[in-house]
């Protein structure tokens, strides 16, 4: 037995293992004071069992709950898990590895067997190594692995791994011309303003735009400034520091202009972005550097910016609403998508795409007719490609058109009749009221369009036809 000072046991040494070292310990009064100091300063505890794993002997007051027991037993009670002990037994040869408690304390345990003279495992000797400093360790690999979990979830919540590739599906000469000029700035890293009414398709011109750029294997991130609170959307861009505000996140936050780095941001409703943060939108398209929420120091990044709006801006900084540096500074390359009412050609081939489309997803067959058709092109789209797309869906899904679809042709319908002054008592000749519904037309197409190409273009036929009418009509 090892004894301090005041004649306390601090441990037990079977010496009966090792006749040699036993002689030379009684011939030198030094040796257990040497042992005991080197287990003391060195090993945490000893853990000592039998052949048969029944634990013998202990050094740690712990462990003494445990003499008597199988450490077969206690690793299948899960009392520490693995047991070190059991390897050894198993393996016949020395083992080391972790071992982990119910509390969730883990200790590096060597363990060596001790054999007799025919090769047979008497006694185990397991070292619990001191692990102060590897659970520090162990404790900061944990935090570092909370941290990238926690950054990868934000990069997959604010976008998806890869991009929405959908196609830009027309068939107008003005869709033909807007693409050809998406690719002719695509390679060109300079700000882009994506102009055009609400569901025209925007966000698809975005994207075709970071494909055809050097970016296009780097991140893309989209930002919908008027769905966030503007008390969050500061957070969102630029990120935040550990203790910027009450709640913030230990450690801080990345912001999306730095998960960007080397790739695309694409704002979009640029014109609902509060004038606090234009200012500092501004400094990271002519500094290139952002600073987070409740920071010091302002940090490089490498993106690319497009936005887009279906507000009038100009109007806007008219008003105050909307800084002029700013809007000068995003509005270098501007690129206006028309309204699917302004370019009809486009509605047939989007038509067929969205049916093809929807008809594979739902597993279905079904086909539009001619009346149905009919109706479809004559319809305004107010909502543009999306309400389309919408309208589509439900009469793959339905069979049935939107009944504001066919209103709206009630409604064409009836602005007719009251332009042409037609009563109920009387009819006019049909040929000649054709001749005038087809003169009104074209004169209030003339009116709003430059060229008999734009003219085709809203009316959906062939600009030889246009000229022709024109003709035929003697309309100046």
């Amino acid at each position: 037995m090892l004894k301090d000072e005041e004649g306390k046991i601090k441990g037990v040494v079977d010496w009966e293992f090792n006749e040699q070292l036993s002689e030379f310990g009684l011939q030198d009064k030094w040796m257990l004071h040497e042992l005991q100091a080197v287990f003391q300063n060195f090993y945490h505890s000893i853990f000592v069992t039998d052949g048969k794993g029944t634990v013998i002997k202990v050094t740690g007051q712990d462990d003494l709950q445990y003499i008597g027991k199988n450490v077969f037993e206690l690793e299948r009670e899960r009392a520490f898990y693995p047991s070190v002990s059991v390897k050894v037994l198993q393996s016949g040869k020395r083992e080391k590895c972790l071992q982990y408690t119910p509390t969730g304390e883990v200790f590096m345990i060597e363990s060596i067997p001790i054999t007799n003279k025919v090769g047979e495992i008497e006694r185990v000797v397991s070292i619990t190594k001191d692990t102060s400093e590897m659970n520090k360790l162990t404790t900061q690999l944990d935090e570092l692995k909370t941290l990238l979990e926690r950054y990868q979830r934000e990069a997959n919540r604010m976008h998806p791994p890869q991009i929405d590739e959908k196609p830009l599906i027309y068939k107008s000469k003005e869709m033909q011309h807007l693409m050809e000029r998406v690719k002719s700035v695509a390679s060109v890293d300079t700000s882009i303003l994506i102009l055009g009414e609400t569901g025209v398709g925007k966000q698809i011109v975005a994207n075709r735009i970071h494909i055809e750029s050097h970016r296009r294997d780097k991140p893309f991130f989209t930002v919908n400034c008027g769905a966030i609170p503007d008390n969050l959307l500061e957070s969102e861009l630029f990120g935040y520091e550990e203790g910027a505000f009450s709640g913030a996140r230990k450690g801080g936050k990345l912001g999306i202009f730095e998960l960007a780095d080397k790739g695309t941001v694409f704002l979009d409703e640029i014109g609902e972005l509060p004038l606090h943060l234009q200012v500092k939108l501004l400094h990271v398209l002519q500094e290139k550097t952002i600073m987070r929420v409740g920071g010091g120091k302002a940090k490089k990044v490498d993106v690319r910016i497009i936005t887009a709006t279906n507000r009038k801006l100009e109007k806007m900084v008219e008003n105050g609403t909307f800084r002029q540096d700013l809007y000068y500074r995003i509005n270098i390359i501007p690129i206006h998508i028309l309204p699917l009412r302004d370019r009809r050609e486009d509605i047939s081939s989007l038509i067929y795409h969205f049916l093809d489309f929807f008809n594979k997803k739902y597993d279905r067959s079904v086909h539009i007719h001619a009346n149905q058709l009919e109706q479809l092109l004559a319809y305004s789209w107010p909502g543009n490609v999306r309400e389309l797309e919408n309208a589509i869906e439900r009469f793959t899904v339905t069979g049935q058109l939107d009944s504001n679809i066919k209103h709206d042709k009630i409604v064409a319908l009836n602005f007719i009749e009251k332009e042409m002054g037609i009563s109920d008592e009387e009819f006019p000749q049909l040929l000649t009221f054709l001749e005038e519904v087809e003169k009104m037309i074209l004169k209030k197409a003339m009116g709003r369009c430059k060229t008999t190409r734009e003219m085709a273009a809203c009316l959906g036929v062939n600009q030889s036809t246009i000229v022709r009418k024109i003709q035929k009509y003697k309309i100046d």
